[in-house]
């Protein structure tokens, strides 16, 4: 699976249902071929995704949402196609986390069915 397909499918997992209780932005960024970055706001079990070209993580700027994730695309497919969890990622530093980790959290069931229990 191509990094642009993983990005659409992660996207496309979305559950309402587990995120009624969610309002945060999330900045997602996938590095490498087919990589980028996507805002996402998650308020009311609603999602709404687009394009990001801002800056990224600077000290000196504010991040434009509530928390960063980033992976190498690579890793992302692993994670899509079921050979790593998530959480295995994160746990491991190859899904970087920058604001707050409970937010990540949340983010289990959301897109995650076999992984909600985690959390």
């Amino acid at each position: 699976m191509s990094t642009i397909e993983s990005i659409h499918q992660l996207f496309q997992r979305f559950k309402p249902d587990a995120a009624t209780d969610l309002n945060a932005t999330y900045l997602f960024t996938v590095h490498g071929e087919g990589g980028g970055s996507w805002l996402m706001k998650i308020a009311g079990g609603t999602c709404e995704v687009s394009p990001y070209e801002g800056p990224q993580n600077n000290d000196n700027e504010k991040l434009p949402a509530d928390c960063a994730i980033s992976v190498n695309g690579s890793d992302l497919d692993l994670i899509m196609s079921g050979q790593m969890s998530a959480m295995t990622a994160a746990l491991s530093g190859l899904l970087a986390i920058d604001g707050e980790l409970g937010l990540a959290l949340q983010l289990l069931p959301v897109f995650f069915e076999q992984e909600a229990q985690v959390v």
